[in-house]
């Protein structure tokens, strides 16, 4: 059983470094084939590693969250707003984004993960909701 998990975390361990040697060096090899798409690669990174923070809290812990995209949201704003209002390069702008990203999911899962089940999924689709109204108002 222990040789099992053993291969299992190896296995994802080589997928995980592997996806991240390909995104970092897309920029590279991308052209040298002539890939006129460096923003679908960059849409793909994003989704890819958001789907990977989904499948860490929904496939280890069980617990389904419907605010997932609000962190994503919330991290897109403000660095929008960073290269508009502080006019940010892009870089450190993306560094800020992601540390307010982090402290508003410190927040939200500082209230949410002291419940479970059901709960936990109606206090996140509640966050989520905020979230939404908040952007669209």
């Amino acid at each position: 059983m222990q040789t099992i998990i053993a291969s299992t975390r190896t296995r994802d361990m080589a997928i995980t470094v592997l996806f991240a040697f390909i995104v970092l060096t897309a920029p590279l090899w991308g052209k040298l084939i002539g890939a006129g798409y460096p923003d679908l690669l960059q849409k793909f990174a994003i989704f890819g590693l958001f789907a990977i923070g989904y499948n860490i809290l929904f496939g280890l812990t069980g617990y389904l969250s419907f605010g997932h995209a609000a962190f994503l949201g919330i991290g897109s704003y403000t660095t929008v707003w960073s290269f508009k209002l502080l006019t940010m390069n892009a870089i450190p702008a993306v560094f800020f984004s992601v540390l307010l990203a982090g402290i508003f999911a410190a927040a939200i899962g500082f209230l949410s993960l002291r419940r479970s089940g059901i709960y936990f999924s109606i206090l996140t689709l509640a966050f989520a909701q905020m979230a939404y109204n908040l952007a669209y108002s």
